[in-house]
Protein backbone atom coordinates (compact mmCIF):
# COMPACT_ATOMS: atom_id res chain seq x y z
CA UNK A 1 0.00 0.00 0.00
CA UNK A 2 2.88 2.52 1.19
CA UNK A 3 4.89 1.43 -1.97
CA UNK A 4 2.05 1.91 -4.38
CA UNK A 5 1.42 5.78 -2.82
CA UNK A 6 4.99 6.42 -3.01
CA UNK A 7 4.65 5.23 -6.98
CA UNK A 8 1.79 7.71 -7.66
CA UNK A 9 3.30 10.66 -5.65
CA UNK A 10 6.70 9.99 -8.36
CA UNK A 11 4.68 9.65 -11.23
CA UNK A 12 2.40 12.89 -9.99
CA UNK A 13 5.48 14.49 -9.09
CA UNK A 14 7.54 13.77 -12.53
CA UNK A 15 4.30 14.62 -14.93
CA UNK A 16 4.37 17.90 -12.97
CA UNK A 17 7.66 18.84 -13.38
CA UNK A 18 7.53 18.39 -17.24
CA UNK A 19 4.47 20.39 -16.78
CA UNK A 20 5.96 23.29 -15.12
CA UNK A 21 8.85 23.35 -17.75
CA UNK A 22 6.17 23.58 -20.80
CA UNK A 23 4.23 26.30 -17.88
CA UNK A 24 7.09 28.38 -17.53
CA UNK A 25 8.28 28.40 -21.06
CA UNK A 26 12.39 27.65 -20.54
CA UNK A 27 14.38 28.47 -23.74
CA UNK A 28 17.94 27.45 -23.01
CA UNK A 29 20.04 30.26 -22.96
CA UNK A 30 22.88 30.14 -25.57
CA UNK A 31 27.14 31.21 -24.57
CA UNK A 32 29.53 32.68 -27.61
CA UNK A 33 33.13 33.37 -27.08
CA UNK A 34 32.98 36.47 -28.26
CA UNK A 35 37.36 36.22 -28.45
CA UNK A 36 40.26 36.02 -26.85
CA UNK A 37 42.83 38.42 -26.62
CA UNK A 38 45.94 39.46 -25.21
CA UNK A 39 46.31 41.13 -21.62
CA UNK A 40 49.38 40.79 -20.74
CA UNK A 41 53.23 39.19 -21.70
CA UNK A 42 55.85 39.20 -19.48
CA UNK A 43 59.72 37.29 -19.96
CA UNK A 44 58.36 33.92 -19.49
CA UNK A 45 54.74 34.09 -19.89
CA UNK A 46 51.48 35.30 -21.66
CA UNK A 47 47.93 36.13 -20.38
CA UNK A 48 45.69 35.73 -22.10
CA UNK A 49 41.61 37.10 -21.88
CA UNK A 50 38.91 34.65 -23.20
CA UNK A 51 35.24 36.76 -22.93
CA UNK A 52 32.58 34.06 -22.92
CA UNK A 53 28.81 35.62 -23.54
CA UNK A 54 26.21 34.34 -22.04
CA UNK A 55 22.56 35.24 -23.20
CA UNK A 56 19.07 34.93 -21.89
CA UNK A 57 15.83 34.62 -23.65
CA UNK A 58 13.65 33.91 -20.51
CA UNK A 59 11.30 36.29 -19.10
CA UNK A 60 13.75 35.87 -15.34
CA UNK A 61 17.24 36.12 -14.60
CA UNK A 62 19.82 33.28 -14.35
CA UNK A 63 22.80 32.30 -12.56
CA UNK A 64 25.89 30.36 -13.47
CA UNK A 65 27.03 28.42 -11.35
CA UNK A 66 30.48 26.28 -13.33
CA UNK A 67 32.90 26.98 -16.33
CA UNK A 68 34.54 24.33 -17.55
CA UNK A 69 36.54 24.64 -20.41
CA UNK A 70 39.88 23.60 -22.70
CA UNK A 71 42.02 25.80 -24.76
CA UNK A 72 43.97 24.65 -27.15
CA UNK A 73 46.35 26.09 -29.54
CA UNK A 74 46.97 24.31 -32.84
CA UNK A 75 44.84 20.74 -31.60
CA UNK A 76 47.01 20.43 -28.51
CA UNK A 77 45.09 21.14 -25.07
CA UNK A 78 47.37 24.14 -23.05
CA UNK A 79 45.12 25.01 -20.77
CA UNK A 80 42.09 23.75 -18.74
CA UNK A 81 39.79 26.43 -17.02
CA UNK A 82 37.62 24.78 -14.35
CA UNK A 83 35.89 26.88 -11.98
CA UNK A 84 32.83 25.67 -9.85
CA UNK A 85 32.31 28.94 -7.84
CA UNK A 86 31.77 31.54 -10.65
CA UNK A 87 28.30 33.11 -10.09
CA UNK A 88 27.68 36.00 -12.85
CA UNK A 89 23.64 36.76 -13.09
CA UNK A 90 22.51 36.65 -16.11
CA UNK A 91 19.35 39.06 -16.71
CA UNK A 92 16.07 38.09 -17.97
CA UNK A 93 15.55 39.24 -21.96
CA UNK A 94 19.42 40.50 -21.64
CA UNK A 95 23.02 39.17 -21.25
CA UNK A 96 26.24 39.36 -19.20
CA UNK A 97 29.79 38.02 -19.94
CA UNK A 98 32.40 36.20 -17.99
CA UNK A 99 36.19 37.25 -18.65
CA UNK A 100 38.36 34.58 -17.84
CA UNK A 101 42.16 35.07 -17.81
CA UNK A 102 44.32 32.32 -18.55
CA UNK A 103 48.32 32.47 -18.13
CA UNK A 104 50.55 30.42 -20.48
CA UNK A 105 54.22 29.89 -20.01
CA UNK A 106 56.24 30.24 -22.84
CA UNK A 107 57.86 27.02 -22.93
CA UNK A 108 53.73 25.64 -22.54
CA UNK A 109 53.20 27.42 -26.08
CA UNK A 110 56.23 26.14 -27.70
CA UNK A 111 55.77 22.56 -26.88
CA UNK A 112 52.52 23.31 -28.65
CA UNK A 113 53.38 24.97 -31.72
CA UNK A 114 56.09 24.22 -34.13
CA UNK A 115 58.11 27.17 -36.13
CA UNK A 116 56.09 29.85 -34.00
CA UNK A 117 58.61 32.41 -35.51
CA UNK A 118 57.21 32.12 -38.93
CA UNK A 119 53.57 32.08 -38.22
CA UNK A 120 51.42 35.50 -37.57
CA UNK A 121 48.77 34.11 -35.35
CA UNK A 122 48.03 31.38 -33.28
CA UNK A 123 45.17 29.03 -34.07
CA UNK A 124 43.02 28.47 -31.25
CA UNK A 125 39.69 26.18 -30.01
CA UNK A 126 37.82 26.95 -26.64
CA UNK A 127 35.65 23.82 -26.01
CA UNK A 128 33.30 22.74 -22.48
CA UNK A 129 30.65 23.76 -20.89
CA UNK A 130 29.37 26.91 -19.01
CA UNK A 131 26.59 25.68 -16.33
CA UNK A 132 23.55 27.81 -15.46
CA UNK A 133 21.42 27.36 -12.94
CA UNK A 134 17.64 27.12 -13.82
CA UNK A 135 15.03 27.31 -10.86
CA UNK A 136 13.27 24.70 -9.86
CA UNK A 137 14.35 22.65 -13.10
CA UNK A 138 18.32 22.59 -11.83
CA UNK A 139 21.18 23.05 -13.46
CA UNK A 140 21.68 23.25 -17.29
CA UNK A 141 25.10 22.15 -19.07
CA UNK A 142 25.22 24.59 -22.29
CA UNK A 143 27.92 23.51 -24.99
CA UNK A 144 30.63 26.24 -26.08
CA UNK A 145 32.92 25.40 -29.14
CA UNK A 146 34.58 28.72 -31.01
CA UNK A 147 37.82 28.55 -32.93
CA UNK A 148 39.62 31.82 -33.60
CA UNK A 149 42.72 33.27 -34.60
CA UNK A 150 45.05 35.07 -32.48
CA UNK A 151 48.52 37.96 -33.30
CA UNK A 152 51.07 36.77 -32.31
CA UNK A 153 53.50 40.30 -31.84
CA UNK A 154 56.65 40.41 -33.70
CA UNK A 155 59.72 41.92 -32.77
CA UNK A 156 60.41 45.34 -35.13
CA UNK A 157 62.50 44.74 -37.97
CA UNK A 158 65.46 47.18 -38.05
CA UNK A 159 66.11 48.73 -41.80
CA UNK A 160 69.53 50.58 -42.49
Amino acid sequence: MISRLIGMALILWLSGCSALQETMDVEKPTVTVEGVSLKSVSTDSMTLLLEVKLDNPNTFELKTVGVDLDLSINKNTVAKISKSDISVTIPAKDSNSIRLPVTLMFDQILKSVEGLPDKNGLDYVVKGDVTINVAVLGDWAVSVDYSGALSVPKPLEMFF
